[in-house]
């Protein structure tokens, strides 16, 4: 089976906690790679992956399938941008964007590009977003 080789773009506490071992654990998915600038963490649960130093060193990777834009949300819309440029499929994490033109002009490219691009919202299913999600349906 063919897997989605997936990159990202840190290994902070989102990499380590709630992508990594979820991307490692999916038989659909390969963790292919981690940006980290000076350190190697990732390498200790993950010997395998690759480093890259640079956004631009991870994104010229053509193996890449997915990234994975984990970093301070003042970058989402820049890193997920270029990320698309590079013919690649994002998930980014919360906020999507700043403003809503950052975010029409990354759903306008990722359909250029024909690429998805969607958001990671680890918290859908607790009850008090369920909540909000009822109240809103039933008006």
């Amino acid at each position: 089976m063919q897997t989605i080789k997936t990159a990202l773009c840190s290994f902070g506490m989102s990499g380590w906690v709630f992508h990594a071992p979820f991307i490692n654990f999916h038989p659909g998915f390969t963790l292919h790679g981690v940006w980290e600038r000076t350190k190697q963490l990732s390498k200790v649960q993950y010997p395998e992956v690759v480093i890259y130093r640079s956004l631009e060193e991870l994104l010229a990777d053509n193996d890449i399938d997915l990234v994975v834009v984990n970093t301070p949300n003042y970058t989402h819309y820049e890193f997920t941008k270029q990320a698309l440029e590079a013919n690649k499929h994002v998930v980014v994490e919360k906020p999507f964007t700043a403003t809503v033109e950052e975010a029409d002009e990354l759903i306008r490219l990722a359909k250029l590009q024909k690429k998805l691009v969607t958001v990671y919202h680890n918290r859908r299913f607790d009850s008090d977003f369920l909540t909000v999600k009822k109240v809103v349906s039933d008006g």
